[in-house]
């Protein structure tokens, strides 16, 4: 990958820890790797440490501990979420012509459930790993004064919460009262009132 780019991850860890063939062009995986950097990383690592890391990795003065988190906790996440934003990109091309599915004789082409399905597990692997990356900072927090004293002025603040998303809760009493107010308007009755009689407005 093209040395002036402020890239955690090299190409051949990208393609060691993940399914990329060898033969997969550096330069169609970098602008996912900045992607999966810039829009996901940034995020759960705050915008001081975030650059911080940055400019550390363009000078080549990567402190041991900060070396020690791009290399264990950081890569392994990147790996993952390049190859979540890279799948599409490199199953469909953007051509004069529009956008088109490219083949070949040797091989076939999946399907857009299996594409969705191998997008998934990148991205539940990738969650798995930046679980990890939290655990290790909050558990070294003394090590990263640039995560932990964060300033706002420089962006964001880092995102500690579960990276793991487990679906809309749709049993609360907040989601039970309004789809009961809705479905009273929709129908004009009490009828909506006997079916949630637990839903009533507090």
């Amino acid at each position: 990958m093209p040395a002036y780019q402020a890239l955690f991850v090299s190409e051949e860890k990208l393609k060691a820890f993940t399914a990329i063939h060898a033969s997969v062009s550096p330069t169609d995986l970098v602008p996912f790797v900045i992607q999966a950097q810039d829009l996901v990383l940034h995020e759960y690592l705050g915008s001081t440490f975030f650059k911080q890391l940055k400019e550390q990795v363009v000078n080549n003065t990567v402190s041991t501990v900060n070396r020690t988190i791009i290399d264990d906790y950081i890569a392994p996440a990147l790996c993952n979420l390049s190859m979540y934003f890279a799948l599409p990109n490199l199953t469909y091309k953007v051509y004069q012509k529009g956008v088109l599915k490219p083949s070949s004789e040797s091989s076939q082409n999946i399907g857009l459930d299996e594409l969705k399905f191998l997008q998934s597990q990148c991205k539940e692997v990738a969650d798995s790993y930046i679980k990890q990356l939290q655990t290790y900072l909050k558990n070294n927090i003394s090590l990263y004064p640039a995560y932990e004293s964060y300033l706002l002025s420089d962006g964001v603040a880092p995102n500690k919460k579960s990276p793991y998303f487990c679906g809309i809760q749709t049993n609360s009493k907040y989601y039970n009262r309004n789809r009961a107010k809705n479905i009273r308007r929709s129908i004009g009755s009490q009828e909506a009132e006997e079916d949630f009689p637990c839903c009533e407005d507090e």
